[in-house]
């Protein structure tokens, strides 16, 4: 009887523990979005300064220059462009927080640390930042009738150097040579450090009725729902179809990583990878 107590006891403080986690979260959030709003109404009150200023500018040398160039509407005068606008850059481009890119050629710092919270099942951890879109997503597949699992989360770097070991000595036994079983099961397996589950941010996301992790998972009802509604999330189907040579390892229709709503959208929407949207970041500055 007593260790059924303290065995309540525990489910109790577990779910206090996990109660005041999503009350700390939600409170940085509401700090974060104040932040935001306090300069964004700062920038809306500069930039209504400046039009001001422009206008009146404009104004007056419309008033010196040749008739034509000056528009009347309502009493208002515009002055009527003379050359095509330049092409603006997209919002979308510059989010808040910049992704982490992890792949071979960017492996994570030996420093790396992630907050983790452990998912309903038990069975897995995820990020605390991708804790909550996470969960959010599946229920909303669950409300239409789907049924998914989440068969790899949270990976630490020992684990996936174990997994990775255990394909590579698999090859070996077949008469590969360290260089050529190395190259082959880094196209499906990252090594050690590599990995984008070592982040807590990646996750391989199956159907319960269809847990193979091959061509017909993208058939399944549960993918093609995930595939179509992740970015509204902050999802992304981390290695896409016919990309294998951006992202370095082979299509994997059940792999989705958090990036944020608004870069998910825009990854999504564009059909490209991570790697080429943090390229065409980068390229904008």
């Amino acid at each position: 009887m007593a260790q059924g107590t303290q065995k309540r006891n525990d489910i109790v403080r577990k779910e206090r523990q996990r109660v005041l986690r999503k009350k700390r979260i939600r409170k940085r959030r509401l700090i974060k979005l104040c932040i935001y709003a306090s300069m964004l109404l700062g920038v809306v009150l500069l930039i209504g300064g400046m039009s001001k200023m422009l206008v009146a500018q404009q104004l007056t040398e419309a008033k010196e220059s040749e008739p034509g160039n000056v528009i009347v509407l309502d009493e208002e005068v515009l002055i009527k462009p003379t050359a095509e606008p330049e092409a603006l850059v997209e919002d979308d481009l510059h989010p808040t927080v910049r992704p982490i890119l992890v792949n071979k050629e960017n492996p994570l710092p030996e420093d790396y640390e992630v907050e983790l919270i452990s998912l309903p099942d038990g069975r897995g951890k995820a990020a605390e930042e991708a804790y909550e879109p996470l969960c959010e997503m599946l229920h909303a597949g669950t409300e239409e009738g789907l049924q998914f699992l989440v068969c790899s989360s949270y990976r630490s770097k020992e684990r996936q150097e174990e997994l990775f070991d255990e394909d590579l000595k698999a090859l070996l036994r077949n008469g590969y040579t360290y260089a050529e079983a190395y190259e082959e099961v880094a196209k499906e397996t990252m090594p050690p450090g590599c990995s984008e589950h070592s982040t807590g941010l990646a996750f391989d996301i199956v159907a319960l009725d269809y847990q193979m992790l091959d061509k017909g998972q993208e058939k399944t009802e549960e993918n093609k729902w995930l595939r179509k509604h992740c970015a509204e999330y902050g999802f992304i189907l981390r290695y896409p179809k016919d990309k294998e040579d951006i992202t370095g390892i082979s299509y994997e229709s059940w792999h989705f990583r958090y990036v944020g709503k608004e870069v998910a959208e825009y990854i999504m929407e564009e059909g490209i990878t991570l790697e080429e949207y943090l390229e065409k970041l980068d390229n904008t500055y």
